[in-house]
């Protein structure tokens, strides 16, 4: 595990447009998973407003009595470099605080990644709604002063603590197995924390950066598979992306090709009882209409060809899949800006063209 920053922050209103914020708390773990250093930075709002519904930690006196953000603003800062993780629960919303306040007093906001570890627990555990972090602290048996940022903060990190240990692995690897996306707070724009499962346009996305990658730099020999070329089936590629990838990285050290049925002459089958769907049937018939020109071989034949394996670190799946979900945003929001000068540009000539015909 790697160095975590885990925040949270409290308003006196609520609101994270008012320069409401009062304190930053937060708990810098090390690579131990121990937890090096807990604070609650105490501040004086710049909002004289006091309307929040849940009872703060700290008096208003004592609170009006402290100095404002811009006297912490470097060391708050500060915090957040040198970080592997940046974590937080419902973070969206300290994120925007945080902006906020950089935003009311003139600085520069501050940019990082994110976990929110509520969406983590709900995601890893299957709960059917996001559940509060004092109701997963009680499920958790873990005692802590609620609406104490550095306490929130902290109680975030033994969450977390407790998913890694459960699941008996590291965060990266949580991570990518449950498919969630970190968020980001970068160039002006938040772009939250994500889950769920990959839709195929994104596994073929992540097959196809692993392809160009791979594809002319992992052959250490020539031979092998040379004049081989696979085709193998939805339920291996979409099933299992992992696998599928590193099935690629073998074929191509050992100087095989991956293709479609089509243009291959070696299918794959992977279904277990041997039982081929209709398409597949019909487009090996079609391949071999005039003769055998592939062969039919099982998943056991298949790794008896390729003897094994090797281990891939798919770490950057996560980076690779939030930049390709932004630019599908992009491109999307291009198209119906697009469209909508479209529609703009044809009600100004039907209005022209009414105007003509008066």
């Amino acid at each position: 595990m790697k160095r975590i920053l885990s925040f949270d922050i409290e308003s006196t209103t609520g609101n994270h447009r008012d320069g409401s914020m009062c304190t930053f708390g937060y708990c810098l773990i090390d690579g131990n998973l121990d937890i090096c250093h807990q604070e609650d930075i105490v501040m004086k709002p710049k909002t004289k407003r006091y309307e929040t519904r849940i009872k703060l930690h700290y008096e208003k006196a004592f609170i009006k009595q402290q100095e404002q953000f811009p006297a912490f603003y470097e060391k708050v800062k500060a915090l957040f470099n040198g970080n592997d993780y940046i974590i937080g629960f419902s973070i969206l919303n300290d994120v925007e605080f945080l902006n906020n306040a950089c935003e009311v007093y003139g600085l520069e906001k501050i940019e990082y990644d994110f976990l929110d570890v509520q969406l983590l627990y709900k995601t890893v555990y299957k709960k059917q709604t996001l559940s509060g972090l004092s109701v997963i602290a009680e499920e958790l048996g873990i005692d802590y002063k609620a609406h104490r940022s550095d306490e929130d903060a902290r109680v975030t990190f033994l969450v977390l603590k407790h998913i890694v240990d459960d699941l008996k692995t590291t965060l990266k690897e949580v991570l990518r197995k449950y498919h969630i996306t970190l968020g980001s707070n970068k160039n002006g724009e938040i772009t939250p924390c994500t889950n769920g499962e990959l839709s195929k346009r994104e596994i073929n996305y992540l097959i196809l950066k692993f392809v160009e990658k791979n594809y002319k730099h992992s052959r250490r020999y020539k031979g092998g598979l040379s004049f081989k070329t696979f085709a193998f089936t939805e339920e291996l590629r979409y099933g299992d992306v992992d696998k599928f990838r590193r099935i690629l990285k073998r074929i191509y050290e050992l100087n095989g090709r991956v293709s479609a049925i089509e243009s291959s002459n070696v299918f794959v089958n992977t279904y277990s009882d041997g039982e081929l769907p209709e398409k597949y049937v019909n487009s090996i018939n079609i391949r071999n209409k005039d003769k055998e020109r592939i062969k039919v071989i099982s998943y056991e034949e298949f790794m008896e060809m390729i003897k094994e394996l090797p281990e891939i670190d798919f770490s950057s799946d996560g980076e690779l899949l939030r930049a390709h979900r932004n630019e599908v945003k992009k491109n999307r929001e291009k198209k119906r800006l697009e469209q909508r000068k479209q529609k703009i540009l044809e009600m100004q000539n039907k209005r022209k063209n009414e105007k003509e015909e008066k």
